[in-house]
């Protein structure tokens, strides 16, 4: 599948996705694990659900069988979040619409609602709390069709992923940020309200673009996602124009093989889809190499489980699915290089908050809470909370970060802590 859809993206002279299709690929894969996974608990089962309640008559996702991947005895959500980062015109939606696209999308189908296929939907540019997650009426229902139920076993692609973002920040949605958080790890929504409780598990994932601003990163988020950032440069903007042209003198021949093409791309995942739910895994086994891939040192320990996940949905993408099987995750010459460059992707976006922060203090020392305050002024959006936890996830450890209680600060009340930067010869102080 990996070959056959590079194939289909060079023959349409798509620009810049050979590294970042894998990803995409393999998020379906993970999708359609955490599914036979976790859907033997299904909110929207029409036999369980009283008449006149939402349901989802056709999932061909749902089904009776026990879980089977529960490390640390926790059912495990598998889900591969995506958000792509870039300027107006960089592409950052193409591999979307490649996948997603009404009509021309390689996923979707319109016989979906039927059972046939995933659900998949692209997203308002403009969305509330309501919209997104629910709310209840005055006799305790929930109102509408929110799209987190709405989509549930599908894909939710944002061209904009900021209109979900900007729900959060509304007077009267204080309380979305953390419902998101919720549903892109576990497929949690669980809110109070006056009236009632909205209250149901999803397993819907996330594809989004976005242009470049660090808030999509604040209070979590870099956990759930696999964040992917787009460079425009005036040699990959030749390159799209080249690559326009082409398109728009495609021969009418080439433009109808790519149409059957498309067919068959899509009736394989279909089979795929099929084949998954009707003879899952029977758990999963990581070989020795991959074990020894995650402890790299540039992969952190809160960012195995995300290579993991990689690794399962890369397994179901193979040609061969062997049902009824334990699924074994090796690590081959294409894994491996997946592996690898997502990694470098990854440390690429999520440590640019920390070059930041470090040029900006580099050989200073100052005050623990002047940090914090900086760090939310920098990359937070003013969350201090956040910025508490990044400073605890990227500094502490670091060979050039070292936090301490200066001597003599002495007087009532507590000493405060200070940071210092940099590998200058040590001062004289007390350690914290």
């Amino acid at each position: 599948m990996f070959s056959e859809l590079q194939d289909f993206c060079d023959r349409n002279y798509y620009v810049d996705v050979a590294d970042k299709l894998p990803i995409f690929i393999t998020s379906i894969g993970a999708h359609l694990f955490n599914t036979v996974n976790k859907c033997s608990r299904c909110d929207f089962d029409p036999e369980r659900v009283p008449e006149g309640g939402f349901t989802i008559p056709n999932c061909p996702l749902r089904h009776n069988n026990a879980p089977i991947y529960t490390p640390m005895s926790r059912l495990a959500d598998t889900r591969v979040h995506i958000l792509m980062r870039g300027v107006k015109g960089s592409g950052k939606n193409v591999l979307i619409d490649l996948f997603c696209a009404e009509g021309t999308g390689i996923l979707w189908n319109p016989a979906a609602d039927m059972g046939i296929g995933f659900r998949t939907m692209i997203g308002p540019n403009s969305i509330t709390e309501a919209g997104m997650f629910g709310s209840v009426s005055d006799e305790g229902d929930i109102l509408g069709r929110p799209l987190a139920r709405e989509t549930c076993g599908g894909f939710l692609c944002f061209e904009e992923f900021s209109s979900v973002m900007d729900a959060t920040r509304k007077e009267h949605s204080v309380d979305t940020k953390n419902q998101l958080l919720t549903s892109l790890d576990s497929g949690r929504v669980n809110k109070s309200m006056r009236a009632g409780w909205v209250r149901y598990h999803t397993r819907y994932t996330v594809w989004g673009g976005t242009q470049p601003a660090r808030f999509e990163l604040e209070s979590g988020l870099d956990r759930r996602f696999f964040v992917i950032d787009i460079e425009m440069t005036p040699d990959k903007e030749r390159e799209y124009k080249m690559a326009q042209n082409k398109q728009a003198n495609m021969l009418p021949d080439e433009r109808a093989k790519l149409a059957e093409k498309v067919i068959k791309l899509r009736e394989w995942f279909i089979s795929r889809q099929v084949a998954v739910a009707l003879e899952p895994p029977k758990g999963v086994h990581f070989s020795q190499s991959f074990d020894q891939w995650l402890m790299k040192p540039e992969v952190r320990s809160y960012e195995s489980d995300l290579f993991r996940r990689i690794g399962i949905g890369y397994v179901l993408m193979q040609p061969e699915y062997k049902g009824g099987e334990i699924l074994e995750v090796e690590l081959d010459d294409r894994l491996k290089e997946i592996l690898d460059t997502s990694l470098a992707m990854r440390r690429n976006v999520m440590d640019a908050d920390l070059h930041l922060i470090r040029s900006a203090f580099w050989n200073k020392d100052l005050p623990k809470s002047t940090l914090l305050k900086e760090v939310a002024k920098m990359i937070t959006m003013g969350d201090y909370q956040s910025a508490k936890r990044w400073v605890e996830e990227n500094l502490i450890g670091r060979g050039w970060y070292r936090e301490f209680t200066p001597k003599g600060s002495g007087g009532r009340g507590r000493k405060g802590v200070c940071c210092r930067f940099g590998f200058e010869d040590e001062r004289e102080e007390g350690q914290a």
